[in-house]
């Protein structure tokens, strides 16, 4: 075992050789005092230290206007799609970052990942029926499987012959999961922060239970009384919420989350009768779990130890699976991982795109 320095002076990157195609890697805290509240959400918009270093990113990007700074629309399977770039200058390689699915919506994750924009080309999809995103005729077409297809799509109209980075986050990342296993030549760097994983069957899923009283209580008819309930929920997403995460997040979601999407999107992967369904059962129509040798892409798993909705033994049965995957479990840290230790999780995330592959 060895301990080697990793992100800020004092921090220990603890190396275990936990599986034979697998390097973990366990972050502890600095000290006992993390960051203020306030920085929580508020250095993802700072540059690292490391700006300034080369690309480990093979270069992609063919000049397109599809790719210019901005906000765009493609038709994307017969369905208007919306789409954000984020670049500072021109021509910087090209990363995806895929926002969860089920109606939570992109304004989140715009800021968030501008920081990367003066190193990278950042393209952030709506996905369908999320935002101004189009819906699909029906609701059983919002399934990861579609999206998935959608992104294959988005590929070709950006003029791309693959990703050099695909990340994603929570439910986003089953979808750039999903990317990398239906189409593995495409994808040169897959990272999964916090990421769900089709097929599995949780051990824990108290998380869920707690969701569903809440649900159960008063059941949210719109798309607002939706955002009223999931800010009630949201402590339950932190290590700490006390330390006012949840506050700084819901000041950066400025948008109604869609009802319509979060019912289509859950039905649509499940397998199960409707009504039947039990998050976290297991019990999807892509068993993705079964799936992770296809993934070749340079693979990060990173997600918060104290993460109550994607927790640590989800990612280590992606890390697992994936050939020479690379996982983070971080301390003091739940579901944003990003907001609680923004000092471990961009360190981790800026090394790994550096990095040849």
């Amino acid at each position: 075992m060895s301990y080697t320095p990793y992100g800020r002076p004092g921090t220990l990157t603890n190396h275990v050789p936990l599986y034979h195609n697998l390097e973990i890697i366990l972050c502890k805290p600095q000290t006992e005092k993390q960051l203020s509240p306030a920085a929580y959400f508020v250095l993802h918009f700072q540059p690292t230290q490391s700006s300034n270093a080369s690309f480990g990113l093979t270069p992609a990007i063919m000049s397109s206007p599809a790719l210019t700074a901005g906000k765009h629309t493609a038709i994307l399977n017969g369905l208007t799609i919306h789409y954000t770039i984020l670049a500072e200058t021109p021509d910087l390689p090209p990363i995806l970052m895929h926002p969860p699915p089920w109606g939570i919506g992109s304004d989140l994750y715009i800021p968030t990942f501008a920081r990367f924009a003066s190193k990278y080309t950042v393209i952030i999809p709506s996905a369908r029926g999320n935002d101004d995103s189009e819906r699909p005729a029906s609701p059983a077409e919002m399934s990861t499987r579609h999206i998935v297809s959608d992104l294959e799509a988005l590929r070709e109209h950006l003029g791309l012959d693959r990703f050099p980075a695909v990340i994603g986050h929570s439910a986003g990342g089953v979808v750039a999961l999903g990317y990398a296993i239906a189409h593995p030549v495409r994808v040169e760097r897959l990272i999964l922060l916090n990421s769900d994983l089709l097929g599995y069957k949780r051990k824990d899923a108290s998380f869920f239970q707690d969701v569903l009283g809440y649900l159960a209580a008063d059941p949210p008819t719109t798309d607002a009384a939706f955002r009223a309930t999931m800010l009630k929920i949201l402590p339950l997403y932190f290590a700490h919420p006390e330390r006012g995460g949840p506050e700084a997040l819901a000041k950066l979601w400025t948008r109604d989350p869609s009802l319509w999407a979060q019912v289509a999107y859950y039905s649509a992967d499940s397998a199960s009768p409707p009504g039947e369904a039990a998050p976290g059962d297991g019990n999807a129509k892509w068993k993705q779990v079964d799936e992770l040798g296809n993934v070749t892409a340079a693979t990060l798993v990173l997600t918060g130890r104290q993460d109550r909705t994607t927790g640590p033994e989800v990612s280590e049965r992606i890390a697992a699976g994936v050939k020479g995957s690379k996982l983070v479990l971080v301390d003091e840290c739940g579901h944003f991982s990003w907001g609680e230790r923004p000092d471990v999780v961009w360190v981790a995330v800026d090394e790994f795109l550096a990095e040849k592959v």
